[in-house]
């Protein structure tokens, strides 16, 4: 079964499965929600927009099926009242959801959101002035099937802040700004705060706070679950705030909720659902480079504009994207590798005119027919996915191909349908449970194992394991790049002074001595059998400073007992069977 042909199958497949079961889904209850919105404050700082934005979320609620509750700019008293009023509302099916914006503080560990009236001239005060955000959950977790609550109350308050500083001092009162974190929440309850604890959420400069608005763009996307949508308001809340205020979620939800009530049961369009399913991937991946692959497949439709936003918050918010034909000239294809894409096109049975390394209209045709075929955005243009699904030989970019600048865990399933390289799901898959960078040069893959406390033999036998082999290094360029790959992350290194150097150890590469090769650099070799024709090894090294120092890491150190975070440990020295790295770089062909 070809692949387009099995992509039709997995939809009409899933259109069968929701015709014939729902998902779990939230309870078949009433909708019923309590908003508050505090702006007029007399004691402190008033917010300008808390007011609006408890309206613009109400008119959202209502939009989506709720029976609304709406408290504009009331006292504790008020508040109060309104609770009560809510909690005799709510019943054993029904799906609860508060909302509060306004100012907030955290006292002792606790949370406590403020009427217009708080003055918190002690800590004596909180009871009568302020309400715990505690006791909205307790009453919401006892009453409903889902509780769901959104707080955007994490402003900068003077009052908090003075009474924090009287009362645990003023030091710890200074760094006790927003609210407090919230670990965990009962069965069926999900709390999503404007700011991650300890930081101050901005109450915005136009008509609504940028949580809200991000609340109301998002929540109810069609087809989008509550948790998924909430990705989304991260991603906009910290591009609007350059990464000062990020959201947080706290959620024990087993059942599925959408706002948009019909959204379980609309069947989305074929490409859609397979874009939804690649974006999902991209999520979890989280890493440029996964975005980056995203939109390579899907330039346009549903998901692209928040993908793009994702990678501009990852690359620092550069656009990081080029057009179609931008990438293909980066790709620097020769005359005859262009005539190679219209051979294997041609012999997909694509016309593709006169085989002649120009791509003429009839190629560019050829090539969008087979990017619909692959499911990719149909541009005519070449790029890296087209190429490696063609097996192009040789193709080289000026971009370099790396992950991430850390190591991190890869789940092979997510990055299949995404990586078109068949190498790096297969060393996804033998590397499972362990932290990776991968990143091709040239036609090798080079994987950055981080593996603390692992012999030579430990890295040798992974490698075997993945049917590859410890890196093999043969010029500058290459060991550039390979040092490159993992620079960045500190944890690849171990560091140290023995009483005479402070070194800098990094991962083991595929470099051995035979036993009885004698220094200096005698009987060394790679594991592949390839000629040793470069080498970086440290000034006066190797130098089998102990017997059986027989294997190869990347190091370099400094006279005396010195600060090496700064030391460029791109050289090579040679270590025994006894010492241990905090990884090694796997090579696959």
């Amino acid at each position: 079964m070809g692949l387009r042909n099995l992509q039709t199958f997995l939809f009409f497949l899933l259109l069968m499965v929701l015709g014939l079961s729902a998902p779990l889904s939230a309870a078949e209850g009433k909708r019923l929600a309590l908003v508050v919105g505090n702006s007029a404050y007399t004691a402190t700082t008033p917010l300008a927009n808390a007011a609006a934005d408890a309206r613009a979320f109400t008119a959202f609620l209502k939009e989506n099926g709720f029976e609304v509750d709406s408290l504009i700019n009331v006292d504790r008293a008020g508040f109060a009242r309104g609770l009560s009023n809510f909690s005799k509302k709510i019943g054993p099916a029904d799906t609860a959801l508060f909302y509060f914006a306004g100012h907030g503080m955290q006292l002792k560990g606790e949370n406590f959101l403020l009427g217009l009236d708080a003055e918190l001239l002690s800590e004596f005060d909180v009871d009568a002035e302020a309400i715990a955000l505690n006791s909205i959950i307790s009453i919401m977790e006892r009453k409903a099937s889902l509780s769901l609550l959104f707080v955007d109350a994490c402003r900068n308050n003077p009052i908090a802040d003075r009474l924090n500083a009287s009362v645990e001092g003023v030091t710890r009162g200074a760094a006790l700004k927003g609210l407090a974190p919230v670990s965990s929440t009962g069965s069926g309850t999900m709390i999503a705060f404007s700011a991650s604890p300890g930081q101050v959420a901005y109450d915005g400069v136009g008509e609504n706070s940028p949580f809200t608005t991000a609340l109301v763009e998002h929540l109810a996307s069609p087809s989008l679950e509550v948790g998924t949508a909430f990705k989304r308001v991260i991603r906009d809340v910290r591009i609007k705030t350059n990464n000062v205020q990020s959201p947080q979620i706290v959620s024990n939800i087993a059942a599925e909720f959408y706002f948009n009530a019909s959204a379980p049961a609309t069947a989305v369009a074929a490409s859609d659902f397979l874009a939804q399913i690649d974006f999902e991937k991209a999520e979890r991946i989280a890493t440029a480079r996964g975005w980056q692959l995203y939109l390579a497949k899907h330039q346009s439709g549903s998901f692209s504009d928040s993908a793009r936003a994702a990678l501009r918050l990852l690359e620092g918010g550069g656009d990081g994207l080029v057009s179609p034909q931008e990438a293909e000239s980066r790709m620097r294809l020769t005359q005859s590798q262009r005539k190679e894409i219209q051979l294997t096109l041609s012999d997909l049975g694509y016309d593709i005119g006169a085989v002649d390394g120009n791509f003429g209209q009839k190629t560019r045709r050829a090539i969008s027919r087979y990017q619909k075929a692959l499911g990719l955005t149909e541009t005519g243009y070449i790029n890296s996915v087209v190429a490696n699904r063609l097996e192009l030989v040789g193709v080289t970019s000026t971009d370099s191909v790396v992950s991430a600048d850390e190591a991190r865990l890869f789940e092979p399933e997510d990055l299949k349908g995404l990586e078109t390289d068949e190498r790096i799901i297969r060393a996804a898959q033998c590397l499972r449970g362990k932290e990776i960078i991968y990143g091709e040069f040239g036609s090798r893959l080079y994987v950055a194992v981080y593996d603390r406390h692992s012999s030579w033999q430990t890295a040798k036998s992974a490698a075997q394991r993945c049917k590859a082999h410890l890196a093999s290094i043969s010029s500058k360029a290459e060991n550039d790049f390979v040092y490159g790959l993992f620079e960045a992350d500190d944890r690849m290194f171990e560091t140290g002074f023995d009483g005479n150097v402070s070194y800098k150890m990094g991962p083991w590469i595929g470099l051995e001595q035979d036993p009885g090769g004698r220094e200096p650099r005698g009987g060394w070799r790679w594991l592949t059998g390839e000629a040793m024709t470069y080498n970086n090894w440290l000034p006066n090294h190797p130098n089998e400073h102990k017997q059986g120092d027989d294997f190869a890491m990347f190091y370099a150190h400094l006279d005396g007992n010195r600060d090496t975070a700064d030391l460029k440990a791109s050289t090579w020295d040679d270590m025994g069977p006894q010492n241990s790295s905090h990884g090694y770089i796997i090579e696959f062909r």
